[in-house]
């Protein structure tokens, strides 16, 4: 079987227009091989700090040459709620009039953010950004790299670069020229962008000159202790090893208790730092691990509360999260991290699993409550087919088919009203045949009391007649409709209730 969509072709990845607060990510180019539509999606990234909710985008349609096809075609996207390094758009087709658009060029013409300030296009091009480049590339020299890492932190992964107006930081974060500081690791440009080569070379030479000297100091202090081991008297071994002993369980004794009473106060990283310093002195290796293992049980339980309180447990400090985040979530995540890397301690394994059940039952019931919001309050269809998508990825959870249905039913209502207005003779002829309202329904839902064909064999002849020819007509265009809006086939029926005198619609796969 053939595949119902064929890519016609891409734009470059990362297309950025100078003091544009976004990118185009991606974008590719469709045909429909069903209907023989062409469709455009574009994949758009938020890179400033403002949350995004509505921007406008213009299509200019090619030929098979890249010349111009008709006019272009503006489409705007609504309702978002896109915060920094947020995608939206790739989820929402865009329909090119002429069938043999064969490529096309995007812009982004207008940007309004959640304090309704507005960016409008300078018209400068759209250019993709070169990608950042990893430091091994840049360098060719893994101890070039890890002097660079012991410069500006372990983290670095990229070489500094500016491009344009913006920059990317060492560790891959894209940033405006106008922000000093990275808006993922808080390192300055200044500090980054003035890197002398040939004085970070010397650094290098001179750490591996020092880490060779401190071996050569250590290996000649180690022989030499041995060979005065070696002619001391047994007393004198006796009197010297129980001194070291003794001073040395002194002092394992007192960081050992001292790490007991962090592990106490809930200060789980900084005990397990502690016992873990400790070697192996008495059970410190495993009063570690119960450290981690103490750590993961608290987060457990702030996510079954999905209380603030544990945050300290989660982020670093001087960071700060959006007050709508799903704490649950981060303490789960968290949980089933530690739990994995403490592997055979205890029941670790069976608590990782319990850990990324729950993980998952809080996603789901984050995405859950996001859809109940989208449907009691959405205004547009994008709100809809986002919910549909979500509920579809969802499987039997809660009432996720249910709620499908009723995202199809709200999706359908914003189709009438689009080609309610235009003078599409097979809608036309829907609204005029006896005011037979038409509601459409997915092939997921339960299905109906009664099928069209017992429907059709229990009226007169007359009736019946009429009857299937407004089904042919709203057969045909409901199913194009759904294959513009979401991109799957739908098959219409609807038939009247005479006890109630309402409609009853259903949907056939």
């Amino acid at each position: 079987m053939s595949e119902r969509y064929a890519r016609l072709s891409a734009l470059p990845e990362n297309l950025y227009s100078v003091g544009s607060p976004v990118i185009i990510a991606a974008g590719a180019l469709l045909k429909d091989n069903q209907t023989g539509k062409v469709l455009a999606q574009l994949k758009i990234r938020n890179i400033q700090n403002k949350i995004i909710k509505a921007a406008t985008v213009t299509l200019t349609p090619l030929d098979t040459v890249n010349q111009p096809l008709g006019t272009p075609v503006d489409h705007q996207y609504l309702d978002l709620n896109a915060a920094r390094n947020m995608d939206f758009g790739q989820k929402v087709p865009i329909s090119l009039p002429d069938a043999a658009t064969r490529a096309f060029s995007a812009t982004v013409t207008q940007v309004i953010f959640s304090d309704n300030s507005i960016w409008t296009s300078s018209g400068t091009p759209w250019e993709p950004l070169s990608a950042p480049v990893p430091l091994l590339n840049a360098f060719l020299d893994s101890e070039l790299m890890k002097q660079y890492q012991i410069k500006f932190g372990s983290d670095c992964k990229f070489v500094f670069k500016a491009e344009q107006d913006l920059w990317y930081c060492s560790c891959g974060a894209l940033n405006h020229q106008s922000e000093e500081f990275c808006h993922n690791c808080r390192r300055t440009s200044a500090s980054q962008s003035g890197l002398d080569l040939e004085q970070l070379k010397a650094d290098r030479d001179e750490r591996l000159q020092r880490e060779a000297a401190e071996k050569a100091v250590a290996e000649a202090k180690a022989k030499k202790t041995r060979k005065l081991a070696m002619i001391l008297v047994p007393a004198a071994i006796v009197v010297i090893v129980a001194g070291s002993l003794i001073f040395g369980s002194m002092k394992n004794s007192s960081a050992y208790n001292n790490a007991a009473d962090l592990l106490a106060s809930g200060d789980y990283d900084g005990a397990a730092a502690a016992f873990e310093a400790l070697g192996d002195y008495k059970d410190s290796a495993d009063q570690a691990k119960q450290a981690m293992y103490d750590k993961a049980m608290a987060l457990m339980s702030y996510g079954e509360s999905g209380s603030d309180e544990g945050l300290s447990l989660v982020l670093s400090e001087g960071e700060a999260i959006s007050s709508d985040a799903n704490l649950s979530k981060l303490y789960y995540q968290e949980a089933v991290e530690i739990f994995e890397s403490l592997d055979t301690y205890k029941d670790s394994r069976k608590m990782a699993d319990s850990a990324q059940y729950y993980l998952e039952q809080s996603v789901m019931a984050g995405a859950y409550n996001t859809v109940l919001e989208q449907l009691e309050n959405g205004e547009y269809m994008e709100d809809y087919i986002d919910a549909f998508w979500t509920l579809m990825d969802m499987g039997d959870y809660e009432d996720s088919q249910g709620l499908a249905s009723l995202a199809v039913s709200k999706i359908f209502e914003c189709i009438k009203e689009d080609f309610g207005i235009g003078d599409d003779d097979r809608w036309k002829a829907t609204y005029d045949a006896e005011n037979q309202l038409v509601t459409v329904a997915y092939n997921m839902s339960p299905g109906s009391t009664m099928t069209p064909k017992e429907f059709l064999s229990s009226i007169d002849a007359s009736t019946r007649a009429d009857m299937e020819a407004s089904i042919q007509d709203t057969w045909y265009a409901f199913d194009d409709a759904f294959q513009f809006y979401l991109g799957i086939p739908c098959q219409v029926y609807y038939y009247l209730d005479w006890d109630s005198g309402d409609p009853v619609f259903t949907y056939a796969g």
